[in-house]
């Protein structure tokens, strides 16, 4: 339903019901500085389950030292936060049967950089606004209970409004 193939999902919640290790996924991947001038300066290749890698390449804005040639790393921290969001929203519709003929999501936000340029103590990031503009035959009652559900499920939102343990290492080669 809506690109959401909900047999699979019926399935895979069943399965991790029965054994709650099948639905964990070790995920892995590096990136590399950039040294030469005019690139954007970090660059790693995704990997992705049923087709190509991806390269995600990144670069601080001109004010932080970067050419702005690439997306900054917090914008892609934005979108895949945002995705997460809209994915999990038309999932939940899907299993329940509400169809989606069309779903825009956008993210707003203000980011301080004074506490990247070691000037405040500030937070980068007070809030962060998603917004889903939904295009189906339900009621507003029923889109309230989507959201619910999504707010609920989404691991993006999760992440961000849970602290998760960050551990850090720098190795000498």
């Amino acid at each position: 339903m809506h690109n959401v193939n909900v047999e699979a999902v019926e399935q895979t919640a069943a399965k991790a019901q029965a054994d709650p290790s099948v639905v964990v996924q070790h995920v892995v991947f590096d990136g590399e500085w950039q040294t030469t001038p005019g690139t954007p300066q970090f660059r790693a290749t995704i990997p992705v389950p049923n087709g190509e890698p991806v390269v995600f390449e990144a670069d601080f804005p001109p004010p932080m030292g970067g050419t702005g040639a690439a997306p900054n790393p917090l914008a892609y921290c934005f979108w895949g936060g945002l995705a997460c969001y809209a994915m999990t929203y038309a999932q939940e519709a899907a299993r329940r049967g509400v169809e989606i003929r069309a779903l825009r999501a956008r993210v707003e936000t203000d980011v301080d950089l004074g506490r990247a340029l070691g000037v405040s103590d500030r937070p980068p990031v007070q809030g962060i606004d998603w917004h889903l503009d939904v295009d189906a035959d339900a009621t507003p009652e029923v889109l309230d209970e989507l959201k619910a559900a999504a707010d609920e499920h989404c691991p993006g939102a999760y992440c961000i409004r849970n602290p998760i343990e960050l551990r850090t290492h720098v190795t000498r080669t």
